[in-house]
């Protein structure tokens, strides 16, 4: 059977609206990962710029990730009018948007074998339309995304818009976290702000951070692990030997390679080095 390329974790990134900084959070989620030894990949379906811009989102994401920009946003979705994507296609004479291929298009796009995370950023917030038939929690439904990272600003107005965003992504039915974007620990309103949410039951669902190191640990906490015997993610463990050495990474699912010495053995993942030794 052909190993499927989708991500192990695929996160939607959506913002509570514009300009909340969706692209400057997920590419610093990334390169955090990244950093940790993990493997990513971001996907940005349709975006939509200013002709003049020195980079694009998918730009962006690619310098993050180390893919190709094409990859991440292809050329034909790429609208050159700072509108949302069908706005833009029908201002530029271009052919229309529908969900199903922007959805196809991602999942033909995820290259070789699967990555620990990726990602998949929406155009706008919640219900902002990213199709002639349909808008971005439409897409991520569409996409069963395994979380999504809602990126909200830390200032005056910031509960509001959380809640009625939370709202409209309840019929995903999807773990939740939120970002407070440009936090700062010494203003008295962002500190008041990320402690009414966190205490706010309609929000009970949902982990709230404030650092890029914070969402990492969140995000990998989420990631599924595999069996270290078969290598499966379905298997409850009943499999493992504690007295053999492990025949999988946990991480990722991956054969490892085994050495054995008198005083034990240690094992080494291709992708992800040292995961587990009895030294």
């Amino acid at each position: 059977m052909a190993e499927s390329k989708r991500p192990n974790l695929l996160v939607g990134i959506m913002g509570t609206g514009t300009e909340v900084g969706k692209t400057w959070v997920g590419c610093g989620l990334l390169t955090e990962i990244r950093q940790r030894n993990r493997t990513v990949a971001a996907r940005k379906p349709a975006q939509s710029f200013e002709i003049t811009d020195a980079t694009t989102d998918a730009d962006e994401l690619a310098g993050a990730t180390g893919e190709e920009s094409l990859i991440i946003c292809p050329a034909h979705r790429r609208y050159e009018i700072a509108m949302a994507p069908p706005m833009a296609a029908d201002a530029l004479g271009r052919d229309r948007l529908m969900i199903a291929e922007l959805v196809d298009e991602v999942r033909a796009s995820w290259e070789g074998r699967a990555v620990d995370v990726g990602v998949v950023e929406t155009a706008g917030g919640a219900r902002s339309p990213v199709a002639h038939d349909g808008d971005c929690v439409d897409l991520l439904a569409e996409l069963d995304v395994d979380v999504v990272l809602l990126v909200a600003d830390a200032g005056l107005g910031t509960i509001n818009s959380i809640r009625l965003t939370v709202d409209a992504l309840a019929t995903l039915g999807r773990p939740m976290a939120i970002f407070l974007n440009r936090f700062d620990d010494t203003d008295d309103l962002h500190r008041r702000n990320q402690q009414w949410c966190a205490n706010d039951v309609a929000l009970s669902t949902t982990t709230i951070t404030t650092t890029i190191a914070q969402l990492a640990d969140d995000i990998l906490g989420r990631a599924p692990t595999f069996c270290i015997e078969c290598g499966r993610t379905d298997c409850a463990g009943a499999c493992t030997s504690e007295l053999e050495a492990p025949h999988h990474c946990p991480i990722c699912g991956r054969a490892v390679a085994v050495t054995i010495i008198p005083t034990g053995w240690t094992t080494r993942c291709r992708v992800h080095g040292s995961v587990g030794s009895s030294l």
